[in-house]
């Protein structure tokens, strides 16, 4: 597939918001947990970069970089209900895009695990997003059960595709993740 067609499909799933924390009509129900992470291509392509980065990694990261990654993502939820503001949301979650982009090409072993450490940080921002849009009074425990639990089979999903996949699906992908960011940066 040629570059311009993968930027067309890009800028075609592109809004100018980030889909997944519009803030509109959301509920407690375990169904939408579910959904939500396939709601907005900012996360999508995150949780797809994370198992993408797992199974360049092979061995044991195909299962612990999706875990610590969702461990992050639950603390950011926390934060959240907790009511501690964080500020520029939008534009962490536009940099982790970035980040995870560049994260994709990175070849050596040892930089990777250290640098995917440092990037996961990034799942905190993604958590307290998905967490702003429940309303307080609600019980969210079911609600983020599945949208984290959704969240992880998207990761898992994506590790089993970076194994059969080759070096161009991935730098594909990380050019769609990059362009991605920095549409979405520019727009946060």
């Amino acid at each position: 597939m040629h570059i311009k067609t993968w930027l067309i499909a890009t800028l075609l799933l592109i809004s100018p918001s980030l889909y997944a924390h519009t803030g509109g009509h959301i509920d407690n129900s375990l169904m939408n947990g579910l959904i939500h992470p396939l709601t907005g291509i900012d996360h999508l392509l995150v949780l797809i970069a994370v198992g993408l980065i797992s199974a360049k990694q092979g061995g044991k990261a195909m299962f612990v970089f999706p875990a610590f990654f969702m461990a992050l993502m639950a603390s950011g939820t926390l934060l959240s209900r907790y009511s501690i503001q964080i500020p520029f949301i939008e534009s962490f979650i536009a940099l982790s895009l970035i980040a995870f982009g560049f994260l994709i090409t990175t070849n050596q072993n040892q930089q990777t695990k250290a640098l995917f450490t440092g990037t996961s940080f990034f799942a905190v921002f993604h958590g307290y997003a998905h967490a702003t849009e429940i309303p307080v009074d609600f019980n969210a425990a079911s609600y983020l059960s599945a949208l984290l639990l959704s969240s992880l089979a998207i990761c898992l999903g994506s590790s089993v595709l970076g194994l059969i996949s080759g070096k161009r699906v991935h730098y594909l992908f990380s050019f769609l993740c990059l362009s991605s960011g920095l549409y979405y940066l520019t727009a946060a």
